[in-house]
């Protein structure tokens, strides 16, 4: 749940009844929407107040401030607010006339809204301006949707994502600045060997991999080729994995699969790793922080389980192919258990193990990319329509996407092959993380 602290400021000779509603209004709107508002029952008119009360509200841990303008103000009484909430995301709220008892009238907060907004804009600030009523519904969605961004935003910041191994099959797309990353977006980056993944796995006896095979059954048909050793196997890796993001406390993790795993070691990761995404730990592989951190992110806007796949193809209608390799989670999959498969890995490709061999449901998605710039960061992104698709050559899970945006344009803006994916238009609360994280987003 995001949490916010709401701080209101006003002018002596204009606080009164209206704009003690206007106050407690915005409290509840915003707390029946599910928002945790830490607030109190105040309106500050003097620079020495507002400050105690900024003061106070931070003690709270709260992941974003809004500054409610209730009435004119004095302009050092909001800055004395805006200087101790500086450094986490903020807003200011001002509302227009409204009517009392059918009459138009005015608490004088549109008036301060005006002049401050543009105060903080001279100065650089980077908030978000709320402008409406708390009865506005428009409004209300702007300041739910400011609020999950900013708790994204801190969520970023104080997570761990696991890597195991480094990027696979020397893409460079998946490199990056460890450093750059910590500072810009937020997550810490721990990395360890295959070696220690393969050694945690002895950990585990055959007997503590029944209830993980008795989850696969249920959630998918396993093909008679599927041996017995091979789905023992599957179950102490996912174990193991599990282990290791409870001990490090990891929020996502990403395993380099080939050629350690899928051919070394004779077990790929995709069976794994889509039962630790329905964990709601984020999981990915191949060894691609930037789309396992998209991933992550998705994850934090919208509390849903991502996945990620490859573009692999523009088709002849005009649609794009997602497809990855045996990873999916069980949950995104279309239909039933009847309707999903776990295989022997495709043939041909040299690789040993099982994969899941079903396809994605139906229904709007988000598709995103974080990309590392020379010194910075930018993200890409794209809404659409997944439509009931095929398998990719008979085996590979695949999602076909009508993108709302252009086709050419999604070419140019090309980053790499992988691309993090969410059901939902998460469109706002993308546009509004990126404006937190001040990194240029880029909408296909």
């Amino acid at each position: 749940m995001a949490t916010v602290g709401l701080i209101a400021v006003g002018h002596i000779d204009y606080v009164g009844e209206n704009a003690q509603k206007l106050l407690r209004d915005s409290v509840k709107n915003l707390s029946d929407k599910g928002i945790n508002v830490i607030w109190k029952d105040e309106i500050a008119t003097d620079s020495k107040r507002a400050r105690t009360l900024a003061k106070d509200i931070i003690k709270s841990d709260v992941d974003s401030v809004i500054l409610f303008l209730s009435t004119w103000i004095e302009s050092p009484v909001a800055m004395s607010v805006v200087r101790e909430i500086e450094h986490i995301p903020f807003a200011v709220w001002g509302s227009p006339m409204f009517r009392d008892k059918g009459n138009l009238t005015s608490t004088g907060s549109f008036v301060s809204f005006a002049m401050f907004t543009g105060s903080l804009k001279r100065l650089g600030y980077n908030f978000k301006p709320l402008l409406g009523t708390p009865e506005d519904e428009n409004t209300i969605k702007e300041a739910l949707i400011f609020c999950q961004a900013a708790s994204a935003y801190q969520a970023l910041k104080i997570s761990t994502v696991g890597l195991v191994g480094y990027t696979s099959m020397s893409i460079y797309p998946g490199t990056f600045d460890h450093l750059l990353m910590r500072k810009k977006i937020g997550p810490e980056i721990e990395q360890m060997d295959t070696y220690t993944l393969i050694n945690k796995m002895k950990e585990f006896k055959d007997e503590d991999c029944q209830d993980v095979i008795q989850y696969l059954k249920k959630s998918a048909r396993i093909m008679p080729d599927v041996s017995m050793e091979d789905l023992l196997t599957v179950s102490k890796m996912y174990l193991a994995m599990k282990k290791i993001c409870q001990e490090k406390d990891f929020k996502a993790i990403n395993v380099k699969c080939q050629y350690e795993l899928s051919k070394e070691f004779g077990m790929v990761a995709c069976v794994p790793l889509s039962i630790l995404a329905e964990d709601f730990i984020v999981a990915a592989c191949e060894g691609d922080i930037l789309v396992t951190v998209s991933m992550l992110l998705m994850h934090y806007l919208s509390g849903n389980i991502t996945a990620y796949a490859d573009i692999i193809n523009i088709n002849e209608d005009g649609t794009i192919k997602l497809s990855p390799c045996g990873f999916i989670p069980f949950s995104l999959g279309e239909g039933d258990q009847y309707n999903k498969e776990i295989r022997n890995f495709m043939p041909g490709v040299g690789f040993k193990g099982i994969q899941n061999s079903f396809v994605f449901k139906p229904g709007r998605v988000t598709i995103l990319r974080l990309v590392e710039d020379i010194g910075n960061y930018h993200i890409i992104y794209t809404t659409g329509e997944g439509l009931p698709t095929k398998l990719r050559q008979g085996y590979m899970p695949a999602l076909d996407v009508k993108i709302d945006g252009s086709i050419e344009k999604m070419i140019d803006y090309f980053a790499g092959q992988h691309y993090a994916l969410c059901y939902g238009d998460l469109s706002k609360e993308v546009e509004e993380l990126s404006r937190i994280l001040g990194i240029e987003c880029v909408r296909i």
